[in-house]
């Protein structure tokens, strides 16, 4: 394995190597997203803007009890289509094939994506996030302004069914990667979507980077947990709905015996929303010594599935051991595989998000992921090894990086 001074920097020079009317041949690469956990397609989508590759995706989301692209994933395919002019074929509700080829970063500084329906607007910034990074022209002298942030307005859902909340986004995922890879963006909610109305929006303001890389990721030490919080946010309801909420909760807390779990006392928000009543959210999430930041959370039909749950998943996330819950873990992988030299990550049981982002990054940019198990022989895993029982012990999860750059 090549040492951190080994990594050579990939640079980036999007106006002057992909624009359109430069007459470059590229091999399309055509993948099966249907491989794994069947959801691969927006990385690649990612990986083709950022790399300059057309790519064909095949059985898009196969394995989905409705296949085929949801609302939230053919707003998030054609905000991608803005962000580098695309070339786009596929793109519509239910399309399992899909062709993508960038064109070129697109110098506007507004752009906006509306699902029309609940759909995530946690996964329209997931999708999103990486591309607006690597966004900037490449400056023209050595002496340059900073570039210009870009706003995107994003309509649809904030608190939906199978995907983290907005809320996991802001109090989760944010403080942890502009600190360890050296970003910065604004995540602002204008107004929340539930399920099944939607009709939420948030603008999202992302400063892209110019002549450096992202950071490595060291993420190796959980520490210990330094502070537990919970909060409830539901939309018109009564307070008292938001205290059964916490109640179950609270009940499946104690219950667990830990020490570092007593006595979590929860926040209620009720929010006033011009939508019928929502359901309601409840998080926990525990900030350690090293700073790590575990997290849980929950949206069901009732108060008390939604407690219950939600303390189920955060209990789960302490006792694995790892410096991440099962949500941050696979959203670290893209950022890893785009920043230098190499990244480590200790983590719990290995998801199936994860293999499956670790499969089309590494099949489409060139970084390489190590994954071991740390257990008595420390052995190496593959990440397509269906007998491996992935939901179970802790993992070192390693990646040499590309290193990319936006240069002149």
């Amino acid at each position: 394995m090549s040492s951190d001074k080994d990594v050579k920097t990939k640079v980036l020079s999007l106006l002057e190597d992909s624009r359109p009317d430069k007459d470059v041949k590229t091999e399309v690469l055509t993948l099966d997203a249907g491989l794994l956990e069947g959801g691969g397609q927006g990385l690649s989508y990612i990986i083709s803007c950022l790399l300059n590759k057309p790519v064909k995706l095949l059985n898009a989301r196969a394995k989905r009890k409705d296949p085929g692209l949801k609302p939230q994933h053919a707003s998030g395919l054609k905000l991608m289509q803005d962000l580098y002019q695309a070339e786009l074929q596929g793109g519509n509700i239910g399309s399992q094939e899909i062709y993508f080829k960038p064109n070129g970063v697109n110098t506007s500084d507004t752009f906006i994506a509306d699902t029309q329906t609940a759909g995530s607007i946690t996964l329209l910034i997931q999708i999103s996030l990486p591309a607006l990074l690597f966004s900037a022209p490449p400056p023209k002298k050595k002496l340059f302004l900073p570039p210009r942030s870009k706003k995107v307005i994003l309509k649809g859902g904030t608190t939906v069914i199978a995907s983290p909340p907005i809320d996991f986004l802001i109090e989760v995922f944010k403080p942890i990667v502009e600190r360890e890879f050296g970003l910065h963006f604004d995540i602002n909610i204008v107004g929340r979507g539930y399920y099944p109305q939607g009709k939420g929006e948030v603008v999202l303001r992302v400063d892209p980077i110019v002549e450096r890389t992202l950071k490595p990721l060291n993420l190796v030490d959980r520490g210990e947990i330094t502070k537990v919080r919970g909060r409830v946010t539901i939309a018109n309801k009564s307070k008292q709905i938001g205290k059964r909420m916490a109640t179950a909760a609270s009940e499946v807390l104690t219950e667990a015996a830990l020490p570092e779990l007593e006595n979590i006392q929860f926040d209620i928000e009720i929010n006033s929303e011009k939508i019928n009543a929502g359901k309601g959210l409840i998080r926990l999430w525990a900030e350690t010594s090293t700073g790590c930041i575990i997290s849980g959370n929950d949206i069901k039909e009732t108060p008390e599935e939604v407690g219950k749950n939600a303390a189920e998943k955060f209990i789960r996330n302490i006792k694995h051991g790892g410096c991440v819950d099962e949500h941050l873990q696979d959203q670290l992988i893209i950022f890893m595989a785009l920043a230098e030299s190499r990244s480590k990550l200790v983590s719990g049981p290995i998801t199936l998000h994860t293999r499956t982002a670790i499969h089309f990054i590494e099949t489409m940019s060139g970084a390489k992921f190590h994954i071991k198990k740390l257990d008595s022989s420390e052995s190496l895993v593959n990440i397509q090894d269906n007998s491996l029982d992935w939901d179970e012990g802790m993992y070192l999860i390693e990646c040499e990086g590309i290193g990319l750059m936006v240069s002149k």
